[in-house]
């Protein structure tokens, strides 16, 4: 009846209508054309130094339902002095005990309900704590964080549990990282030669003091950095003053230098085993910023891994040049690596292949990383878009970005987004990384050979580092 008798009533309110929605859409749309654009990693982080000289950053990603935070000490096996030998390796382990306000199972139940872990990794330079858990959820989830960095107990009787679990890491140690370890054992004398596991005579010395003793003397304000992902600035604030409540700045600590000693270390798997060998040459340091983008354009441009992977280990397309060196044997295989620390670090490349070709290809890996120089302007250009890559791809891992924040804190420089250091690349001269390239060829006297597998079926060191 109503759309009989007044249909101009009806026109009216179907124009009201059609106006209001069309003004409600342009506003919608006006706000966002002003939030920002979508652009590789966060949109802001926001960086801030306490008086204890505890660093924190914080970074706000797009609207991302799970966050991180990282707690880092400059507290690696470097550190290690001593009866602390092998300590890194049990903090470790450490992580997923119990701690002063919460059992292990509590942390692995009440944890996992929520949909939250605490990882730990270390290096030679460093000890990370990471929290990933549903951003909601944070403030509840930052007690067991920092339960685990500051209040752990190392009761005797967890140092009992612990000890078979450090043992089953030596186990289950993968060749391929054992040789890598080892080759930064050949390569330095000093603190970096402090392997980041345990010895096997040492298990049984460790105890809670000494633990104790080491995180009092390592676990400092100057040597802390903290940052989050998607965590509100000022909730990061708050768990960072807990780490450290006073505002006084402890004393530098000093470190000692490492220097090249030209090692030869070995680790016999048996005859007719797999054989993995990394010959090494000192690198650079993460302080110099420019230079650690030199280093590893040289090492994306010498290949390190493979093109395309596919659901067979023998199903991949290598990288050039040293995806080829292999030739036409599919059970041999190349990559090259660069590894820093604060303020040195080691480039190499690393081989797998079969005992009775593990001779040709030492000397093979020896021979290009002594000519790594030569490599080619082309080579070197995608090297950089490799490199490239490598930075963009894992910018979405929220746990990545805050341990790769972290570590920017620890060393003083600022890079936000892969997009800043994609710039950063491009600025840098394929003359520049030329002379790296030659540079790292130049250190040839000061090369170190490791070898895990049939090390009966490999050359000494006198016997191969005449091949320059």
């Amino acid at each position: 009846m109503y759309k009989r008798n007044c249909p101009h009533l009806q026109e009216m309110i179907v124009n009201k209508l059609s106006k209001t929605s069309i003004r409600m859409l342009s506003a919608d749309m006006s706000r966002t054309r002003k939030l920002p654009k979508p652009n590789y990693g966060p949109v802001e982080v926001q960086r801030s130094v306490l008086l204890n000289g505890m660093k924190v950053a914080v970074a706000k990603p797009l609207g991302g339902q799970i966050g991180a935070c990282t707690v880092m000490y400059q507290a690696g096996s470097r550190y290690e002095k001593d009866e602390y030998l092998g300590a890194s390796h049990f903090l470790r382990t450490a992580s997923s005990a119990s701690s002063c306000a919460f059992s292990a199972f509590t942390k692995m139940r009440y944890m996992s309900q929520k949909g939250a872990s605490i990882t730990c990794t270390s290096n030679r330079q460093s000890i990370a704590y990471t929290l990933r858990c549903p951003v909601t959820t944070f403030p509840e989830m930052k007690c067991f964080l920092l339960d685990t960095v500051i209040r752990c107990c190392f009761k005797e009787w967890e140092m009992d549990d612990l000890k078979p679990m450090v043992r089953d890491d030596l186990h289950r140690i993968h060749p391929e990282k054992r040789v890598l370890d080892l080759a930064q054992k050949a390569c330095w004398g000093g603190p970096l030669n402090n392997s980041i596991y345990c010895e096997p005579s040492r298990i049984d010395n460790m105890n809670g003091e000494i633990l104790n003793n080491y995180t009092e003397w390592n676990y400092k304000s100057d040597h802390c950095s903290v940052a989050s992902v998607g965590v509100p600035f000022e909730e990061t604030i708050k768990m960072a003053e807990a780490i450290e409540p006073r505002r006084i700045k402890p004393e530098a600590r000093r470190v000692d230098p490492s220097i090249p000693r030209r090692g030869f270390e070995l680790y016999d798997l048996g005859a007719n085993s797999d054989t993995w060998i990394c010959v090494v040459v000192p690198g650079c340091g993460t302080r110099d910023l420019t230079s650690l983008l030199n280093h590893s354009i040289v090492a994306h441009a010498c290949g390190t891994g493979n093109m395309q992977d596919g659901t067979h280990v023998l199903d991949r397309t290598p990288e050039q040049p040293l995806g080829l060196m292999a030739g036409n044997d599919v059970y041999t295989s190349f990559r090259a690596f660069n590894l820093s620390y604060h303020d040195t670090g080691v480039f190499g490349i690393i081989a797998r292949t079969r005992a009775p070709t593990a001779w040709n290809v030492t000397r093979a890996a020896a021979q290009f990383l002594c000519n790594v120089g030569c490599l080619t302007y082309n080579q070197i250009e995608i090297g950089k878009k490799r490199l490239k890559v490598s930075l963009a791809i894992h910018d979405d891992d929220c746990v990545r970005v805050a341990e790769g924040l972290a570590l920017q804190l620890a060393n003083g420089y600022i890079v936000d987004t892969a997009k800043e250091s994609m710039a950063m690349i491009d600025n840098i001269s394929i003359e520049d990384v030329s002379k790296t390239a030659m540079s790292l060829s130049r250190k040839y006297r000061d090369m170190a050979l490791a070898v895990v597998g049939d090390i009966g079926r490999v050359p000494h060191d006198k016997e191969l580092f005449w091949t320059h």
